[in-house]
């Protein structure tokens, strides 16, 4: 046997005794899903609540030496079969800043339900970032693997967490359905004019007498003649609180002192369009809760669950129908002829980045069409500050300013702003391209992102198939199944073809670009704003009654006040 020099002995020693003063910045991660309402659920719900999975968290803490908590990151609401989570994002920003070294949950199911992503960064992403990652009750310690079995079993346990979510996404949907067969009401806050009750096992609504009135009013109101405009300022003058606000506070009509604040329009014709007043129940006309699809997204309204007489109705269907019809005739009249038809809107390059200095609320374009006597017909522009209508304490003071206007005062700033910062057309044109590059690999990421979804049901789609075969799955309800994935398979198919003509459009609108910037910095009066230059160059516009303009500038935050020529 070799022997061990007298140094490296030493050497050793001193290394193991480092090792042991190293103290660990511990980041503890607790996640709860809240979407169960069943009572047998009470208990599991109360043993996995966030403030039990941090309590032994930090008793696992307490009785180690090298360890110290540096922060809690918490994640309610939100699934285990994937990692977009406001909470995780915080910690792993957290992990690339150095500023935690050790993650603690308490058992693996906490930290994810996806066994293939909860695997890779457990045996990949955190090794290598140097975390040493602990599952308190699943007695898991990364910096304490025995061997290969100890990766089995930990790799079985997230297999089954992941088979467990997929159950439960089934279950909860075929529940669902169920309940809108029976008649049942699954939304949450029930619609103005009712309140919810527990029948049973089946959520009913019931007429609220009060707020019922106010419905049949409206109704009344619109087939009288009324419209949006003066049903708004009749529930105003009757202190009569928006539905936001009586849903917090149960209290219909605006007390003595406090703040009222006008309904919306669109808050009205939504209560004048509502099937739910003729006693008739339309649900799940969205979906955002199924396994490992959770981004909400509409569904086709055929496939809309439409249930008839399932409570006391408040309007006639014969009043409703006339309203309706009412509606009809005004989108037709409106649109006579094809008079406004013939003459598309343009893009509106200002839409996202125009807004009213002095109420902050954004402007509202307004359009007209002008006719010459040639009888040819031309849209013009103009925008205003859409709270200059209210009648209530937020009513702003009165402020346009046209299109023409507007263009050539943003194009001044430009020009302007690149003069002062002395910005070379060759570097703009290459700033443009690298850009445009940045989005081509966000692009490719969200079509992969795409691939993946639709792989990921077709592989649903197998394992069902493989349930019916084997007999755990009814006929029908493999038939719905099947039918309802074909259906998120062409929503997801039609979007990687949106993502797809997005890539195709975006080295023609960099040449745009970059044929602006040039024509902009000769002088040319032919240089055209487009929604691209817009969101590429400007934060932020701002109107001012006194007639200014204020634009803000996304490059280098320069604030460039103008004298706008045509705001009134």
């Amino acid at each position: 046997m070799a022997r061990t020099s007298k140094k490296k002995q030493m050497d050793t020693e001193i290394a193991v005794g480092r090792k042991s003063e190293k103290i660990y910045s511990v980041g503890i991660y607790a996640r709860l899903s809240v979407d169960a309402k069943c009572m047998a659920c009470e208990q599991a719900r109360k043993n996995e609540s966030i403030e039990t999975q941090i309590e032994i968290a930090k008793a696992f803490i307490k009785n180690q030496n090298d360890m110290v908590i540096f922060d809690c990151y918490l994640d309610i609401g939100k699934t285990g079969t994937n990692f977009q989570r406001d909470g995780f994002e915080r910690m792993m920003r957290d992990v690339r800043m150095r500023k935690i070294d050790c993650i603690i949950v308490k058992d693996l199911s906490r930290f994810g339900r996806n066994h293939i992503e909860t695997g890779n960064y457990i045996e990949k992403i955190f090794p290598f970032m140097g975390v040493r990652f602990i599952a308190v009750t699943d007695n898991f310690d990364s910096m304490n693997i025995s061997g290969q079995n100890e990766t089995l079993s930990v790799n079985l346990k997230n297999l089954v967490n992941e088979m467990y979510a997929k159950d439960i996404a089934i279950k909860v949907k075929s529940s669902r359905q169920t309940k809108w067969e029976q008649g049942s009401y699954t939304g949450g806050v029930p619609p103005y004019g009712y309140r919810a009750e527990w029948i049973g096992d089946k959520k009913c609504l019931f007429i609220e007498e009060t707020t019922s009135d106010i419905v049949k009013k409206i109704f009344d109101l619109f087939l009288s003649g009324k419209n949006m405009k003066e049903i708004v300022r009749w529930l105003y003058e009757q202190r009569i609180l928006r539905l936001t606000e009586y849903h917090k506070t149960g209290e219909v009509y605006c007390l003595v002192g406090g703040k009222l604040q006008e309904w919306s329009r669109g808050t009205v014709k939504m209560v004048l369009t509502n099937p739910v007043y003729i006693g008739c129940l339309v649900q799940g006309r969205t979906c955002g809760k199924d396994y490992m699809m959770r981004d909400k997204h509409d569904i086709a309204s055929e496939d809309w669950s439409v249930k008839e007489h399932t409570h006391e109705a408040i309007i006639s269907e014969e009043l409703f129908f006339q309203v309706a019809k009412k509606f009809e005739k005004s989108s037709v009249y409106c649109n006579k002829s094809g008079y406004s038809q013939n003459v598309p809107l343009d893009e509106d390059v200002f839409a996202d980045v125009l807004y009213c200095g002095d109420c902050g609320a954004k402007m509202r374009r307004i359009s007209a069409i002008k006719q010459f006597s040639s009888k040819g017909r031309v849209r013009t522009y103009s925008y205003n500050c859409p709270k200059i209508e209210r009648i209530d304490e937020d009513k702003c003071v009165t402020k346009s300013i046209t299109l023409n206007s507007l263009n050539g005062i943003v194009k001044e700033a430009i020009r302007q702003e690149l003069s002062l910062s002395a910005m070379r057309l060759k570097d703009i044109t290459q700033s443009n391209n690298m850009e445009a590059e940045r989005l081509k690999t966000e692009w490719n990421k969200e079509l992969l992102a795409l691939e993946r979804k639709i792989a990921n049901i077709t592989k649903l789609g197998s394992e069902q198939y493989l349930k019916y075969r084997m007999g755990e799955m009814e006929a029908e309800s493999f038939k719905n199944m099947k039918g309802y994935n074909n259906k998120k398979i062409a929503t997801y198919q039609k979007k990687r073809e949106q993502v797809a003509e997005k890539l195709r459009t975006i080295d023609y609108e960099t040449v745009q670009k970059n044929h602006f910037f040039r024509a902009l910095v000769k002088g040319s009066e032919k240089s055209e704003l487009t929604a691209d230059v817009v969101r590429t160059m400007i934060n932020r516009i701002e109107v001012y009654q006194d007639h200014r303009v204020k634009v803000i500038f996304a490059f280098k935050r320069s604030d460039i006040p103008l004298k706008g020529k045509e705001v009134i």
